[in-house]
């Protein structure tokens, strides 16, 4: 009797198990494919309401896409050519930069090992991982890459061109996959995760925003060099969960700490970063982008850690929207209901929900 009762939920186990080891080798395996396919998907629902807009006075159909585009390239390339001049000096002493940073981080394992003797931090970290040693490779990797990541990104923006275009036709195939009595749930769903989307984007872009003024202020009055490049880099990072100012306030920190005439000025480096991670995760983030992406801290990390792991800091930077899309669909079926909950973070008020 035993056996029977536990039978279908063994069974349940076996395939949601398959189901992850084969959804995780196809995601490995094709990233190249998928990644510029998934950014293209959230690229053109951010910018539906702003195409539809623009199609109100443009009736062409393929010059408002493109209209569309703009709206967010042009922005771009005027933040570019103001800030050129820094950029083109940061370029040129980017060598001498990572030169500063690695002798702050040598700095910081010599006053540890000053504090603790029997700790031979750079011996350990160069025998774990010698590329550690290094703070700034991890800028030198992108540039090594610059062509594929090119491509990438023209193929996104071509992907988003297409969906944008036959956005009516994808949604009529989407729809068509349900039983009619279940179309107007389904309907209700897409707008959901489109609405998520939209939310998630436009607060993350506003935040970066906020943060790089916040962080390039800051750093002027503290005395850093480079101040805008470090507080846009900052704001940028942000866009990564969790870990991302972390580590936009390590890098100034690390510079300021080899290069800065004043003891005070790493320090001061550090409590205001610290000062912006706390007013970022405290008040900005959740005042700007909202409860729209309503997954818990469990889920959001396990999501971190799942698609970082197959697609890199691509993988970290799409796990939040991703995650938050899948909880909304669960939500929308009877039968993976319980998960939806599962990842809320009002779980304590919807218990009620594993009692049916």
């Amino acid at each position: 009797m035993s056996n029977e009762t536990n039978l279908p939920t063994i069974t349940k186990v076996a395939h949601t198990l398959i189901v992850l080891l084969a959804v995780g080798w196809i995601l490995h395996i094709g990233s190249s494919i998928i990644l510029p396919i998934i950014f293209a998907i959230i690229l053109s629902i951010f910018l539906y309401p702003i195409e539809k807009k623009i199609r109100k006075l443009v009736k062409w159909k393929p010059l408002s896409i493109v209209l569309g585009f703009c709206t967010l390239i042009v922005p771009f390339l005027i933040i570019v050519t103001l800030f050129s001049f820094q950029f083109m000096s940061i370029m040129e002493s980017l060598p001498s930069i990572g030169q500063d940073l690695e002798s702050g981080f040598d700095k910081i394992i010599k006053q540890v090992e000053s504090w603790i003797p029997a700790l031979n931090v750079e011996k350990m970290m160069n025998k774990e991982n010698p590329d550690l040693m290094k703070p700034i490779g991890f800028i030198g990797q992108g540039f090594v890459s610059t062509t594929s990541f090119l491509t990438s990104v023209g193929m996104t923006l071509i992907y988003a061109f297409f969906l944008l275009f036959y956005r009516k036709n994808i949604k009529t195939f989407i729809l068509y996959q349900f039983a009619k009595k279940t179309r107007p749930e389904i309907n209700q769903t897409l707008t959901e995760i489109k609405e998520t989307i939209q939310s998630y984007i436009g607060g993350i872009g506003i935040v970066v925003i906020v943060l790089s003024v916040l962080n390039s202020i800051g750093l002027s009055i503290i005395g850093i060099k480079y101040a805008i490049f470090w507080g846009i880099l900052g704001g940028l990072l942000a866009i990564i969960p969790y870990i991302g100012t972390l580590i936009g306030g390590l890098l100034p920190f690390l510079f300021a700490l080899s290069t800065a005439e004043a003891y005070w000025q790493p320090i001061a480096v550090l409590v205001f970063y610290g000062f912006v991670q706390m007013l970022e995760g405290n008040l900005i983030t959740p005042k700007i982008v909202g409860d729209k992406v309503d997954v818990n801290p469990l889920f959001a990390i396990l999501a971190i850690v799942f698609f970082g792991t197959f697609w890199g800091v691509a993988g970290i930077v799409l796990a939040l929207p991703i995650i938050s899309i899948l909880k909304i669909v669960l939500s929308n079926f009877e039968e993976t209901e319980s998960y939806a909950v599962l990842m809320s973070t009002e779980i304590g008020e919807k218990n009620a929900s594993f009692k049916k």
